[in-house]
């Protein structure tokens, strides 16, 4: 496996030093790494092994304080003993932002890392969909459709972005058709229903082995 270390501050700002909600994700195909395909990782906070044996497509959530963490992702051996895969420094400071999600995923070229996305600032009205483009391939183009959209609306998005919609009124049953780039080669396509929440539909894997769409259900 590669070991990719790297240096993430969240920018917040903020009324109370009240926890932050973090959904921490799994969403590495250990395929992409030559490993088998669930790939269990321990997970440490600060050098605590907070999270034992997580295994692709599983997530869990942690509270964290207002300050500065060190989160690794390690390969399973249940006490984060052998050498982390993933280094990531995350500073949550003060903020009214309360919900994170922390994706272990890989980059285009296939390095891991832990993609960081403060939720309290990517939605702000429930109830809204983002799709996070966190596969190893080129950008992918997205379209959502609702009755309440209207007519389909189409995003082009990078490793790394999202693209977000927000679902108004009441008929807030939605899909999201997944291509190839600008092709019109389906990936995947994903639907379901909003009501009062965040939906993110996360992309990972790769062209190679297949790509996942792992579901999350955040509370505004």
């Amino acid at each position: 496996m590669k070991t990719l270390t790297c240096s993430l501050t969240i920018l917040a700002l903020a009324a109370n030093a009240h926890a932050a909600s973090v959904n921490v994700v799994h969403g590495i195909d250990g395929r992409d790494l030559g490993a088998a395909k669930d790939l269990p990782v321990d997970i440490a906070v600060n050098g605590t092994c907070s999270l034992k044996g997580v295994k692709f497509t599983q997530s869990a959530q942690v509270e964290l304080s207002p300050a500065a963490y060190k989160i690794t992702v390690h390969p399973a051996d249940g006490k984060c003993g052998l050498a982390p895969v993933i280094t990531e420094n995350v500073t949550i400071p003060n903020d009214s932002s309360r919900s994170f999600s922390a994706v272990a995923s890989l980059t285009r070229t296939g390095a891991p890392k832990l993609a960081v996305f403060n939720n309290s600032k990517d939605f702000v009205f429930p109830p809204a969909v983002s799709t996070r483009h966190l596969a190893v391939a080129q950008a992918v183009s997205v379209t959502y459709r609702s009755r309440d959209l209207g007519k389909p609306q189409s995003f082009r998005i990078r490793n790394g972005s999202a693209a977000t919609v927000a679902l108004l009124g009441t008929r807030l049953t939605h899909s999201a058709t997944i291509s190839a780039g600008s092709s019109r080669k389906q990936l995947a396509r994903v639907e379901g229903v909003a009501r009062g929440n965040f939906i993110v539909y996360n992309v990972v894997g790769s062209a190679k082995n297949g790509f996942t769409i792992i579901r999350e259900k955040l509370a505004p």
